[in-house]
């Protein structure tokens, strides 16, 4: 049982860092991606002022980072158990953040419905996968 949540811990974090190292496309990305990006989403027209430009790449790369934090967190579970119970609360607290941001900021229904909800979801997940009580993840005992 506690394999198999080590695994599934495992393999979230991992998938959760790919996704989130993928926003270093945006980074790099020539400024016409980005603003077809933003039209694609329904979004209207991006702002022309440099500090639209600078926050769309800067919180790119910090999404970018976080990706790489959760694949190096991901080698060894057991030894990062506290930060990575640590990122899942973070994650849950950031959900509800997130909802009464983008509820605050008009954004598309369909956008509200899924980001703060599925960053809750994934925290809560994270949570679940580490343990709490008797459930906690423990390092294997030799022939287990």
């Amino acid at each position: 049982m506690v394999t198999q949540r080590l695994t599934a811990l495992v393999a979230l974090l991992r998938i959760l860092g790919l996704i989130n190292f993928a926003a270093v496309v945006a980074v790099v990305a020539p400024s016409r991606w980005i603003v077809w990006c933003h039209e694609l989403l329904g979004m209207g027209s991006f702002p022309t002022a440099p500090i639209a430009g600078y926050l769309a790449r800067s919180t790119s790369l910090w999404f970018a980072s976080f990706g790489v934090l959760l694949w190096f967190v991901s080698c060894d579970v057991t030894r990062y158990r506290g930060l990575i119970t640590f990122l899942g609360w973070a994650m849950v607290v950031q959900g509800l953040f997130m909802l009464g941001i983008d509820y605050a900021e008009q954004m598309p229904r369909w956008w509200i419905a899924m980001e703060g909800p599925t960053c809750l979801l994934l925290g809560a997940s994270i949570l679940r996968l580490v343990g709490t009580g008797s459930a906690e993840i423990v390092p294997p005992r030799a022939g287990e």
